[in-house]
């Protein structure tokens, strides 16, 4: 089982493996400084925020027209940001947070509770995108209070269960996103 082509079936068994053969994982302390000092390999980080399971990255992003458009698309993020800044969004989501995908939290008059990412507010309603990419359109004489929030959609520590070299991976190939290049196919 630990040899299984299916990470999830692998990650299911390796608890009864002895402690030297375990997959080394980031957990939560991660070294932003040995991970720039490492060599990525811009395929498999396509593959990895692609095709992998236990990694949700296209859940919320768009390179190239795939994935979904809850985050910011990736589809040029090297030509905006140097790879430690890139590094560093992906470590602490919450650091650097774009006005438009600041995360909102409303109360209305009946009790309820929402967040999600304010899409519009004006004198008839209020619509939020929540974190299932699903739009909320509220009236907006029912709104108690909408305050925006200081952490980002994006969970923190969202890398705890890759390996440096599948986060080098990874950097490696947003790294690769620019307006002149063309994102790596698979």
């Amino acid at each position: 089982a630990a040899e299984h082509s299916d990470e999830r079936v692998r990650d299911l068994f390796e608890q009864f493996l002895p402690p030297s053969q375990r997959v080394k994982r980031l957990g939560s302390q991660v070294q932003p400084d040995s991970i720039l000092a490492m060599s990525g390999d811009a395929l498999r980080g396509s593959q990895l925020f692609f095709e992998t399971a236990s990694v949700t990255c296209q859940s919320c992003h768009r390179i190239a027209g795939v994935g979904k458009d809850l985050g910011p698309d990736l589809s040029l993020i090297a030509s905006k940001l140097t790879p430690p800044q890139i590094l560093e969004s992906i470590l602490e989501p919450s650091k650097t947070i774009d006005p438009k995908y600041r995360t909102h939290l409303i109360a209305t008059q009946d009790g309820q509770i929402l967040s999600g990412i304010l899409l519009l507010q004006d004198d008839e309603q209020v619509v939020l995108r929540n974190e299932k990419n699903e739009e909320i359109r509220l009236p907006t004489d029912s709104i108690e209070q909408c305050k925006p929030q200081s952490n980002s959609m994006m969970p923190d520590q969202l890398v705890r269960d890759l390996t440096a070299q599948q986060l080098a991976d990874m950097l490696a190939f947003l790294c690769t996103l620019k307006k002149s290049e063309r994102p790596i196919q698979l």
